[in-house]
């Protein structure tokens, strides 16, 4: 991809008319397609688009509008801020689950001369291709058909319609296992819509490699509910990297209706659930140093809070010290803030999370921008529940390895060493 077709911006910026190449025909696209998402990703301003919290990617047309992070207190938007959060966005995209790079260095590598889009789609062509080696799945399912040859269940109502003067056909219901079904019709939809806007020639050519073996399958033309019907069991589980990629693009892909229209593909990612799924990762990739504290890191456990309504942490940790068993409850703040103290709400939030968890210190953490780390507070003595002691901390989280530049790998053991 052309490196002059890429704006880069970052969450909660601005993008005008006129900046980085970006046209009043890119902003009317824009202004449709947030419209069809009720104002989700953006606001529209005047001759202006006032982004949110979603990171990731728009393409509208010739086009990519890459959507960075920023927790950072000297960002400026100069290029060596921007491949710093590049190389931070897709490995936080990799740790959660979103994306699969088996050569994350190579992909790295790859964002510094084209779009973190491309890297998206070769991960996904990737996957297709490895399914096709493999041999893509077939499933049973229910054909009907006009045959020359009686083969199933007759439909007599069908029959009766439509062979009446042709007494040599039959309307008829078989079972078939074939390629042709969801899953893989799926995946040739996806294929199509990169073949359709990829601004990059080596995918678009691959793209259609790939739909050489899809031939005799349908293209999906079903609803977003369809992908929630996909089941992974022992034949079907290794489509479930690609599926999840395969998903994005095609729910996201608004088509060019009309002639001069620009299409749109967008891979959005709230940013909120992006840093709770990547501390989450990292907390858990780390465990296993900690087995002497028989230490778990569990994701959003719900209880019972009132009649039907239930509350959940975004993490919870449970360890022992000298026989003493300890939890911790975590939620996770992806925002910048310079106050001493939480609000008001996060704390009640967290004494609630503490007194129905039964835990004795809770977490609000944030991404760090050189603020100091002051240890736990504690609460102070409820008249109802006496003797219980409970503790509430903010703690700010170094993401980058200072030296490097680059997201620290280390930051879920470092987080568990200050901890236990």
């Amino acid at each position: 991809m052309n490196p002059n077709n890429v704006i880069s911006v970052f969450e909660h910026s601005r993008l005008s008319i006129g900046e980085q190449g970006f046209e009043t025909r890119h902003f009317d696209r824009l202004v449709k397609y947030n419209d069809q998402h009720k104002g989700k990703y953006f606001t529209i301003g005047y001759k202006m688009v006032i982004f949110k919290s979603y990171v990731g990617l728009i393409q509208i047309g010739d086009k990519v509008i890459e959507i960075l992070p920023k927790a950072d207190k000297k960002n400026n938007g100069g290029k060596k801020d921007i491949l710093k959060w590049q190389g931070a966005l897709l490995l936080m995209l990799q740790k959660a689950g979103y994306i699969k790079l088996n050569q994350t260095t190579n992909a790295f590598q790859h964002t510094r001369n084209t779009s973190l889009l491309d890297v998206y789609l070769r991960t996904f062509l990737q996957e297709v291709e490895k399914l096709i080696h493999g041999g893509l799945v077939k499933k049973y399912k229910r054909v009907q058909a006009n045959l020359p040859v009686l083969k199933g269940r007759l439909l007599v109502e069908k029959q009766l319609k439509y062979n009446i003067l042709h007494k040599e056909h039959f309307f008829t219901e078989h079972i078939t296992y074939s390629r042709d079904n969801l899953y893989n019709r799926i995946l040739k939809s996806a294929l199509e819509i990169i073949t359709n806007t990829s601004l990059t020639v080596d995918i678009t050519q691959d793209a259609r490699q790939l739909l050489l073996y899809f031939e005799d399958i349908e293209s999906w033309k079903g609803i977003p509910s369809d992908f929630d019907k996909l089941k992974f069991d022992r034949k079907t589980f290794a489509y479930k990297d690609a599926l999840v990629l395969a998903e994005m693009i095609i729910l996201n892909y608004c088509p060019a209706f009309k002639a001069g229209q620009q299409q749109v593909l967008a891979l959005l990612f709230d940013m909120n659930a992006l840093f709770e799924k990547f501390i989450y990762k990292m907390l858990k990739e780390a465990e296993g140093e900690f087995q002497e504290r028989e230490l778990s890191v569990t994701a959003q456990n719900s209880q019972l809070f009132w009649a039907h309504k239930t509350i959940r942490p975004d993490i919870l940790i449970q360890f022992r010290r000298e026989d003493i068993e300890y939890r911790v409850v975590i939620d996770t703040k992806w925002k910048i803030v310079d106050e001493n103290y939480p609000s008001d709400h996060d704390l009640r939030q967290m004494f609630t999370y503490n007194v129905q968890f039964n835990s004795d210190h809770a977490i609000l953490l944030y991404p760090s921008i050189g603020q100091a780390n002051r240890g736990k507070e504690a609460y102070s003595t409820s008249e109802r529940i006496k003797g219980f002691s409970h503790a509430c901390e903010m703690y700010f989280i170094e993401l980058f390895d200072v030296s490097e530049g680059v997201i620290d790998r280390k930051i879920g053991k470092k987080f568990l060493d200050y901890l236990i």
